[in-house]
């Protein structure tokens, strides 16, 4: 009786000790870059630029949105819940994002003109 309790115990701290190893080196903690990722829109002529570009960021990377334009406008990001930003023309003060779980985010021009702008590969 004595043997099998001490295979028992040996066992059972086994299984604990891959538990603890595991649960310390496994899993994501949503973590990420925390460096802060620039992005500059601009609207010039009635064109704009990135024009539909594709951007991968991590999951709660800071975005720093940057619009320089020539008139005042408003963007749509396609996120939840969705977001409109206004602006002026000039350079503006940056817009600051973070997304906390993975997907694709679309932001879109809607005044002066309807326009894709660029798409947030969220990762």
């Amino acid at each position: 009786m004595t043997g099998s309790t001490t295979r028992r115990g040996a066992a059972a701290t086994a299984v604990l000790a891959l538990l603890l190893t595991t649960s310390a080196c496994g899993g994501d903690d949503g973590g990420g870059s925390t460096e802060v990722k620039v992005i500059e829109v601009t609207l010039e002529a009635g064109a704009v630029t990135p024009d539909g570009d594709r951007i991968d960021v991590d999951v709660n990377q800071p975005i720093d949105l940057v619009v320089t334009a020539d008139e005042p406008g408003e963007l749509h990001l396609h996120s939840s819940p969705e977001q409109t930003f206004e602006f002026e023309a000039g350079e503006n003060a940056p817009i600051e994002l973070q997304f906390d779980r993975p997907g694709l985010v679309e932001l879109e021009l809607h005044e002066p003109a309807s326009l894709p702008v660029l798409e947030l590969q969220i990762s």
